[in-house]
């Protein structure tokens, strides 16, 4: 018997819903096969706002998944419809999980040197900072909020604390607002679009490569510091400006 995920939201919601589908599958014996169902994504276009809704796509492919069809649930099929945004939904497919989200697709040399640079470093951090519709789409600001910089500074402070010479890779899709507002008197490097690749998949890929995360309140950042399994994660405590989905969190992950 089918299972069949409805996928919505950007790369990282998609991320949690397959691995949700992942889960069910391996715990339930009637499913059989995984399907996909991308039907969500009819007529928008992507990082196109309307009527509140941010446009996305179809971004699984850029992974090695065992799963991969894409089918429209036929009506009365069993379906998974949600956004899972907790480790305890996938808990008993971890290993998999990690396997699958690996990328299948061949980076531009300077992604590959840059991840080089990366691995040969001692003590970096990754510091995500999400902008775009947190800032620009009234409806995902009421809903997420932006984090300030004060979340920022608090978080470096940490890190210093914690390492004497840390080595930041700032990643941002409004990095020259990074550039103004984010500095620092050790090493710092601003990650720009050069090294987006294919639906932002160059960012994700080196963020992985980094030993630490400051993350920001995106699943997008989850799954970046996640799969590097980072050794020291600082995330905000306050998930959604309502307080809502801090369950998302990790247990050793610092929350600020």
């Amino acid at each position: 018997m089918n299972l069949y995920v409805y996928l919505k939201g950007g790369l990282g919601n998609q991320m949690f819903q397959y691995a949700a589908g992942l889960s069910a599958l391996k715990e339930y014996s009637q499913f059989t096969n995984l399907k996909l169902d991308t039907s969500f994504y009819i007529g928008q276009e992507r990082k196109v706002i309307v009527d509140g809704l941010t446009g996305r796509g179809y971004d699984l492919d850029l992974f090695n998944l065992k799963y991969d069809e894409l089918e429209v649930a036929p009506e009365g099929s069993l379906m998974l419809d949600g956004f899972y945004q907790n480790i305890s939904e996938f808990q008993n497919v971890i290993d998999e999980v990690k396997e699958q989200f690996t990328f299948k697709n061949k980076f531009n040399e300077n992604i590959l040197k840059l991840s080089e640079q990366i691995n040969q470093r001692e003590d970096t951090v990754c510091i995500h900072v999400r902008r775009s519709d947190y800032v620009n789409n009234p409806t995902a600001n009421a809903h997420h909020g932006v984090l300030g910089i004060e979340y920022y500074e608090s978080s470096k402070k940490l890190i210093e604390n914690k390492y004497a010479n840390p080595v930041y890779y700032v990643f941002s899709d409004d990095i020259e607002w990074c550039r103004d507002n984010i500095k620092s008197n050790h090493e710092i490097y601003y990650v720009d679009e050069e090294y987006s690749g294919d639906r932002d998949s160059g960012h994700l890929y080196l963020m992985q490569a980094c030993k630490n995360h400051i993350i920001a309140n995106s699943s997008f950042s989850w799954w970046s510091a996640f799969l590097a399994n980072s050794s020291y994660t600082i995330a905000p405590k306050k998930w959604r400006l309502d307080s809502t989905g801090c369950d998302i969190i990790l247990d050793n992950w610092e929350k600020i």
